[in-house]
């Protein structure tokens, strides 16, 4: 089956290819309308979703194609040009920096070894100049190569040494005579070889192509030395080049040599113009960008942060099968902008098993380059470069203009129409098909006002995704109705996004949440979520209300450790204000404490719920607070090993009652405000609270589940210098006793046992179910018991304390039955007063008798633990009618 719908296919494509360019539309109709029809052969064939989804796509594009014939509407695209002239200004930040802030960027000027300034404004011409008897510039350091690169380096060589190198021939041995220049003025054909840099190559072909369809130049301003009359870049005398580029909160000037390095192969080790190898700048401005990314041996990023690193443009990654995605939207918006030369095209695609890649013609992860997008009637084309020297192309490609490099179609064609090697034309359809990501990187100019904040965040190992209190949290407020971008930028550190951190340098995404600038505890609510991106950058668009405050939070994910730089600007055509969010809570108190095995109770349903920590806080005045409840760390006798997977497994929650004592029992009603439901690794819980003293209950979901945990008290007010204290374990310092096992037999309903007290002694007495070996019904339909404490038996007896709860005599026990806090005397004990007893009795479950056998067949189990200041004495378990 697979191989007949690889022979449709490919007899379909084979009717693409062959089309001649200069085929009429009848023509052109014909092959069309027969190619369609192969592909609807193959798509009843097909089997996989993937496969489907790809032969419906082309098979409706092919067949609106024909339409468009039919109606005489299918022309050539034309290329892009330039309607403006003159590069926007972009607005600059009017805010003033703290100390603390200035000392983050001063902070980011050091990075893999060197230091990059902030910019203070062009170099003078004089840094270029070069006397007879002094040596030409040299770095500092060379940047390193990667272990691929190293088995054919070279050395490090001049320009003269190294450009002339690169693609000669026999046939064209001019170049090697020829000294490297700054300017040709043909169009380039930039690639690259031995660099894993497609990202970067890829952002200078989109740099490139802007300035080829008539735009300014953005990298003349950003590259010294330069001449101004003429607009051009120029040749250092001295081997030294001067970058100003955009990176950690500023931008910043980066310092380069004009070595390169050169292989002794016919490889290359840098970028190249592949029509023009003597032209320098590309390489120049490849290895300025790699000497702040850590060197040649980087690995790679998207070109959306290149390009911003490069040319300070907004960045903004699209996901393109994203369900909120747009088309039609997305594409008026770009090609609008992009007719004017304000936004830089690149795209990627995602992993690609290898022999789709070798039947589409893409490769797998890769980053390409838009040069140009077309629009003629319902067609929308974009044409997308490879930077890739031998790459391929996409094998679905109408080549309505033809390919150069080699084709008999191409022969005797325009060469100012020619395809250049690795360019071909992509349908808008196709390239949400075949591509993962859009990058899109904003010229700054389309606004009028920017602000800028810088700080600081060393993330907590155990923080959860849910729990927002340490996050960074900036208030916006709007001054006007209209749109406004918010762009997070985490700062470079030496060692990230290296060859050995490939894939642990965690995620960050930005949330905004409708809080009139307030901190928000946790994640939930929030107006917009923003993407999780694996790049330094993501951006947030908000259509914002005048007036308005909003709290914008930066969140992540597996951030590596450490402190981290951050910077947050935003973007916009009317004043914007960036303030730091304010708390509703002036005060916080925390403590730290554990569920060990002896006081990890579990859920309200479990028989050791009370036993879980509680505290007591107490408050002088009306107010709202907030408890913030999380797991920091596991104890050494869990299994897992790391702190993450611990925090996330233990599920936890908090409650509060009005009291300030240790909670023994729990009425429904009498709890003033928790957490809702159990929570993985952290929960909040907020709440209006009168005067007065309360108690606090932390538990998990599962009993026994130990691990470590802090709690924070946040507040306004509160006359106690320690608003928050532990409350002591239950029965802590008394004496333990535990009965033997009061069975409930045939006919059994009531068991009692004489208590005996010595000394003046304070008691509680705690029941539980002992489990026996009865079938699961019989656990459904347990019986329901009481407890109590009885002077005396017979008809005189008088019940001195009971375990009624809820004013009901008896209750079921699948958690505890309790009697709490009984003061007893030794006189209370004596045979002259009937003595005291303990007493259990038995309920058959609703609508069953003893007469019925249910419970006469059933035996049933109590046993009691007692917790007393003094010793007492539970005597043997007998029978009594009372």
């Amino acid at each position: 089956m697979d191989s007949k719908l690889s022979r449709l296919e490919e007899q379909a494509r084979s009717i693409e290819r062959g089309l001649p360019p200069q085929a009429d539309d009848k023509v052109r109709l014909e092959a069309t309308i027969k190619s369609a029809e192969l592909y609807f052969q193959a798509l009843r064939l097909a089997d996989r979703p993937s496969d489907k989804k790809r032969l419906d796509i082309k098979v409706n594009g092919l067949l609106a194609q024909a339409e468009r014939l039919k109606l005489g509407q299918d022309a050539k695209p034309t290329p892009t040009k330039a309607r403006r002239r003159t590069n926007l200004k972009a607005p600059v930040s009017t805010r003033k920096l703290t100390t603390r802030e200035n000392i983050i960027l001063l902070e980011g000027a050091k990075l893999n070894g060197f230091l990059f300034r902030p910019w203070t404004g062009p170099p003078s011409p004089a840094e270029f100049s070069h006397q007879d008897d002094e040596p030409l510039f040299t770095d500092s350091n060379s940047l390193p190569l990667s272990a691929a690169q190293l088995d054919s380096f070279d050395g490090w060589k001049r320009p003269h040494e190294a450009l002339p190198s690169v693609y000669s021939s026999g046939h064209d041995q001019q170049g090697s005579h020829e000294a490297a220049v700054m300017h040709l003025p043909v169009a380039m054909d930039l690639v690259q070889d031995m660099t894993s840099d497609c990202s970067v190559v890829a952002s200078l072909c989109a740099l490139t192509s802007r300035t080829e369809r008539g735009f300014p130049k953005i990298l003349r301003t950003l590259m010294h030395p330069s001449d101004t009359d003429t607009d051009r870049l120029i040749l250092s005398s001295n081997g030294k080049y001067v970058f100003r580029l955009y990176f950690n909160g500023c931008w910043r000037r980066v310092d380069i040599d004009d070595y390169l390095p050169t292989s002794k192969t016919n490889r290359v080790l840098h970028v190249i113009d592949r029509r023009h190898p003597r032209l320098l700048w590309p390489a120049l401005v490849e290895k300025a960008y790699l000497k702040v990314r850590g060197g040649y041996d980087f690995p790679g990023s998207n070109s959306g942060t290149d390009l911003s690193v490069l040319t300070g443009w907004i960045p903004q990654q699209v996901f393109l099968h994203d369900h909120d995605i747009e088309p039609d939207r997305l594409w008026e918006e770009i090609i609008r902008h992009f007719r004017e030369g304000d936004v830089l095209v690149t795209i990627g695609t995602g992993k690609l098993p290898r022999r789709e890649q070798r039947q589409l013609g893409l490769a797998a992860e890769h980053d390409y380059a838009v040069l140009d997008i077309t629009d003629h009637g319902e067609t929308r084309e974009l044409l997308i470069k490879n930077p890739w020297a031998d790459g391929d192309v996409w094998k679905g490609a109408a080549r309505r203009r033809p390919n150069a490099n080699g084709d008999p179609e191409a022969q005797g064609t325009d060469k100012e129409n020619a395809m250049m090697p690795g360019t071909f034309w992509m349908d808008f359809n196709s390239v949400f098909q075949y591509f993962e990501n859009m990058y899109l990187n904003w010229n700054p100019g389309l606004f009028a006002h920017r602000q800028d904040m810088h700080f600081s965040w060393t993330e907590s190992q155990t923080s959860t995704s849910n729990l927002l209190v340490d996050n960074p949290q900036i208030a916006v407020t709007a001054s006007e109705t209209g749109e406004i971008w918010l762009l997070i930028h985490r700062h470079f550190r030496t060692g990230d996004y290296c060859e050995a951190t490939i894939g642990k340098n965690g995620y960050i995404s930005l949330y905004l949440y409708d809080r009139d600038g307030k901190r928000v505890l946790l994640s939930e609510g929030a107006k917009i979520r923003g993407p999780f991106v694996d790049s330094p950058n993501t951006l947030l668009r908000l259509k914002a209300v005048a007036n308005t405050t909003y709290t914008a939070v930066v969140v992540s994910q597996d951030l590596p450790q450490g402190k981290l730089n951050f910077s947050i600007s935003t973007f916009a055509n009317s004043p914007v204000l960036l303030t730091e969010a304010r708390s509703e809570y002036p005060q916080k108190y925390a403590l730290t404490s554990a569920w060990t095995r002896l006081n990890a109770g579990g859920n309200s349903d479990s028989p050791n719920h009370f036993s879980n920590p509680q505290y007591q806080f107490s408050l002088d005045a009306p107010q709202k607070i907030a408890l913030v409840l999380r797991v920091t760390e596991p104890v050494q006798s869990q299994k897992a090993t790391v702190p993450d997977q611990i925090s996330q497994d233990v599920s936890v929650k908090v409650l509060v009652v009005f009291g300030g004592s240790r909670i023994t029992r729990l009425r429904q009603r009498d709890i003033l405000a928790h957490s809702g439901d159990y929570r993985r690794g952290s929960t909040v819980m907020e709440a209006d609270l009168g005067p007065g003293s309360y108690t606090i209950i932390c538990s998990t979901f599962e009993p026994n589940q130990v691990a470590n945990f802090s709690l924070e008290l946040h507040y306004s007010s509160s006359a106690k210098s320690q608003p928050l204290v532990q409350l002591p374990a239950e029965h802590a310092g008394r004496l333990h006793i535990q009965s033997t096992p009061a069975i409930f037999g045939n006919g059994i309903n009531r068991l009692l046992s004489p208590l005996t007290a010595l000394r003046m002694s304070r008691a509680a007495f705690i029941a539980r179910l002992v489990n026996l070996k009865t079938n699961n019904a019989d656990k459904a339909r347990s019986s329901l018991f009481r407890m109590t404490l009885e002077q005396g038996q017979g008809p005189y007896k008088s019940v001195i304390w009971s375990s009624e709860a809820d004013e009901s005599a008896f209750s079921n026990i699948s958690s505890t039955m309790r009697i709490d806090d009984v003061d007893l005397r030794p006189s209370m004990c004596a045979q002259a007063t009937g003595r005291l007893w303990l007493v259990l009795e038995r309920l058959p479950p609703q609508g069953e008798s003893e007469d019925e056998g249910t419970t006469l067949g059933r035996e049933e189990a109590l046993s009691i633990d007692i917790y007393t200041d003094e010793r007492i004495e539970l005597g043997p378990w007998g029978r009594g009618e009372g």
